[in-house]
């Protein structure tokens, strides 16, 4: 899955009104065209009500169990830098 989380919520999270539960997001960013693989994440993400968008990135971003967008980075952002300057 090429798209960042944030680009997800920007993407999928139009219509939803805040707060709502997970099931009610994962409706509506279902019905936005929301991949598989990302109403999956958010139904396994320990968050249960949303009170902002915000919420919703943060769960797409720091769930690290069979997280679709981190790869093998084992919970650390695939963004983060790796190693020292002198190590680059």
């Amino acid at each position: 899955m090429s798209d960042t989380p944030l680009e997800i919520t920007g993407k999928y999270c139009h219509g939803i009104t805040y707060p709502c539960n997970k099931e009610r997001a994962m409706e509506v960013m279902s019905s936005n065209g929301a991949p598989s693989a990302v109403i999956e994440q958010l139904r396994t993400s320990t968050y249960e009500r949303f009170t902002q968008q915000s919420e919703i990135l943060a769960a797409l971003w720091h769930e690290t169990k069979g997280n679709p967008f981190r790869g093998d980075t084992k919970g650390k952002s695939p963004y983060a830098r790796r190693g020292t300057a002198a190590e680059r």
